[in-house]
């Protein structure tokens, strides 16, 4: 790890809200937050050195996307760093936004992300003929047998009733009642004991929503010109991690810190949350605000226990007495997380969870405020944890 010139602070942001009009163009979304971040921050756009940003829209036909966005947000001719890295590859954006402002090339710095699903390549046609994987990638296996084969193998291992996982979704749920931005808000609140029952509906509810479309953005700067901005602004750091991409070699991996975990541990998030923690210099016991990308209430409970929230094979018992909620020593998804909130890959599946910790940093989540909310967690990952982010949000100075 280089000499960090000066910390990265996060002033603003802001993301769609849920069901964006299906006519929006990648476009009309990546500049809607954009300009929505920079006058949530009272930054003229003449201020922002760069965009880094991950996008995972196959409207964006032409080979150099850079360009075509930095057009789209009127920032010609500064630069725009295109990235395409899956669900978690905001967390990469954010890592380019950081590293510019760390090293003193950038002052201002912009992280955006957008997607949008289609009606051509559903999640469930990704696999061995899909656009995006090999035969070999996924074992011939879609996203959603994937999913199902990893979360039996952990609920196995760890012996984790469907209570947990109920419980789960139901906080989650809990949550984004209180959250205009989930897409859950306006939706009845279910039942938790349906959600815990053994059926093929609630199999489905405690499983990720779709958000469809959705972009964010996240602005920082150096800490040195943060007061220029806000009296209230907040530490970033971020760091993230690569798995092999292959599912077989989940299992006896022949690396150090990999080789001793298999299908029901996270050992790439592990990487990626100590050393974002390091750079941030915190300890998990620091930590009180957690947000997880969670397309299962399983992988949730998985990624609590890879940042060190509780043991491995113990985020049962967290859940089921009360962790997730207000008044636990460390709430869990504030934000409605997958099953409430929504997946919203490239467009959010990180930014949200930073967001959130950024609003909740700043006393600024309403009905779902954490009390003494001073350090915040996050986590994103990407093609089946072959990328794992983690961002890391700090109460910072005030004027």
């Amino acid at each position: 790890m280089g000499k960090i010139q000066r910390r990265v602070m996060m002033v603003g942001g802001a993301i769609t809200p849920p069901m964006i009009p299906m006519d929006w163009t990648w476009r009309q979304m990546a500049a809607e937050v954009f300009w929505n971040a920079l006058q949530g921050a009272g930054i003229p756009v003449k201020d922002v050195d760069l965009v880094a940003a991950n996008y995972n829209d196959r409207a964006i036909a032409d080979s150099s996307p850079g360009p075509q966005i930095a057009d789209a947000l009127g920032i010609l001719p500064k630069p725009v760093i295109p990235i395409a890295n899956a669900c978690a590859g905001n967390g990469i954006a954010s890592y380019a936004a950081w590293n510019a402002i760390a090293s003193g090339r950038c002052d201002v710095v912009v992280s955006l992300g957008f997607a949008r699903s289609d009606n051509y390549d559903a999640m469930e046609a990704m696999n061995s003929q899909g656009n995006y994987v090999d035969y070999d990638f996924m074992l011939g296996m879609t996203h959603i047998n994937y999913g199902s084969m990893r979360d039996s193998y952990y609920r196995r291992k760890y012996n984790v009733p469907l209570e947990a996982a109920g419980t789960w979704a139901y906080e989650c749920n809990w949550y984004a009642r209180r959250n205009p931005l989930a897409a859950n808000f306006s939706k009845p609140m279910p039942v938790l004991e349906e959600l815990c029952s053994d059926t093929p509906d609630a199999e489905r509810d405690r499983q990720a929503t779709n958000r469809g479309g959705v972009a964010s953005a996240m602005v920082f700067v150096g800490e040195d010109i943060a007061h220029k901005y806000t009296d209230r602004p907040v530490f970033f750091d971020v760091a993230y991690a690569f798995r092999p991409p292959y599912i077989g070699n989940f299992f006896h991996y022949p690396v150090e810190g990999m080789k001793e975990y298999d299908l029901a541990e996270l050992p790439g998030l592990m990487a990626a949350a100590k050393e974002a923690y390091q750079i941030a210099g915190i300890t998990r016991e620091d930590v009180n605000l957690v947000q997880v990308h969670d397309l299962t209430a399983y992988e949730g409970m998985m990624a609590i226990e890879a940042i060190g929230l509780c043991e491995f094979g113990r985020a049962k018992e967290y859940v089921l007495s009360g962790g997730m909620t207000l008044g636990s020593r460390c709430p869990v998804n504030t934000y409605g997380g997958g099953p409430a909130f929504g997946h919203g890959s490239a467009g959010s599946d990180f930014q949200a969870g930073v967001l959130e910790n950024f609003w909740q940093i700043r006393g600024e989540a309403g009905e779902r405020q954490v009390k003494d909310a001073r350090v915040g967690v996050n986590t994103s990952y990407g093609t089946h944890h072959s990328l794992d982010a983690v961002g890391v949000v700090q109460k910072g100075w005030s004027a």
